[in-house]
């Protein structure tokens, strides 16, 4: 790619141009076709500002991904992303959208179908399942029904695919920070104590009662799903990882326990698609916000700004890999 070049008094600014295999099929009809796409990408540029220094930064990393459709892809998330990040105000909207920017990449190759459409094209798998089946009893057929929808699933399941993006593209303090910021497990904690801390003070305690008996505190509260009341130190309401956590020990718990948390906020969406029931997210200078996901009461930290950091980077870290 080559920079053009505006000369000013005693300043010469240099300007990177775009690469020219973008929407190749696209056909300006109101003002020149790069002219429109100049703009998509000035609007995709303010929706990813924390993540590029000018927009020529952004321009230069446009040019850099491989294949034009995966650049087409970044900057249409880009416009979409905009209208969540500066013109939407609601923060359950802004989830909803985010989860959405989560579900095209995952599927960006195809557009989404419902199952009952999605059906229609698979005669050549039906086929199959219905030759190797033994009898078409009732039973037989559930069976038929719970393969094709494990298979719709693989396609499109819009779940599994939401917790795939989170669990390869979020840092690992950014998971740690997003399980810490959504709970729906309300439990015994023992205040100020860890056994790793406190053991050779104290000794080995088995059980909270026990921990009780030897004058620690013990309250209920909100915990993330990782807690454990002899490995955790927690106080105030909040676990300390500084010390010590067991999602830095163990990369299996942080991966089930990041799906728990990704299930609660997928679920937080659906609420509000399927059934008209509003969760936000927390609000900055707030302690909290209660909330529900599903059925399950659940005490939100998690804050807009939180989301749209951590989704932000993790974005950056998807197409990295395609440049």
């Amino acid at each position: 790619m080559h920079a053009h070049t505006r000369t000013h008094t005693n300043l010469v600014i240099e300007m990177v141009e775009l690469r020219n295999d973008l929407f190749s099929e696209m056909i300006g009809l109101f003002e020149p076709k790069e002219r429109t796409i100049r703009m998509w990408v000035d609007e995709a540029f303010e929706a990813f500002k924390s993540l590029f220094s000018s927009n020529d930064d952004f321009i230069k990393y446009i040019n850099s991904i491989k294949n034009p459709k995966d650049a087409e892809l970044l900057i249409k998330i880009g416009g979409f992303y905009l209208v969540a990040k500066k013109y939407q105000k609601e923060s359950f909207i802004k989830l909803i959208m985010i989860v959405s920017v989560v579900e095209k990449i995952a599927n960006k190759e195809m557009e989404f179908q419902e199952f009952y459409d999605w059906i229609e094209d698979q005669d050549n798998q039906i086929k199959e399942l219905l030759s190797k089946a033994k009898t078409i009893d009732t039973n037989g057929f559930k069976e038929i029904i719970r393969v094709l929808k494990e298979n719709y699933f693989q396609e499109f399941g819009s779940r599994r695919n939401v917790f795939a993006f989170f669990k390869e593209h979020l840092t690992q303090e950014d998971k740690i920070k997003l399980i810490r910021s959504i709970k729906t497990r309300r439990t015994d904690t023992v205040r100020g104590y860890s056994e790793r801390m406190c053991k050779a003070v104290v000794g080995k305690i088995a059980t909270i009662q026990e921990a009780q008996r030897k004058g620690f505190v013990v309250e209920e509260h909100f915990v993330p799903y990782c807690y454990d009341w002899s490995q955790c130190y927690f106080d105030y309401g909040q676990c300390s990882p500084d010390y010590g956590c067991l999602l830095k020990d163990d990369n299996s718990l942080l991966d089930n326990t990041i799906k728990k948390v990704v299930d609660d906020l997928y679920q937080m969406r659906s609420d509000f698609v399927h059934n008209a029931t509003i969760t936000p997210l927390n609000e900055r200078d707030v302690v909290f916000t209660l909330g529900t996901s599903g059925r399950k009461p659940v005490l939100i930290e998690l804050t807009v700004e939180n989301l749209e950091d951590m989704f932000e980077k993790a974005l950056k870290h998807y197409f990295d890999q395609l440049t």
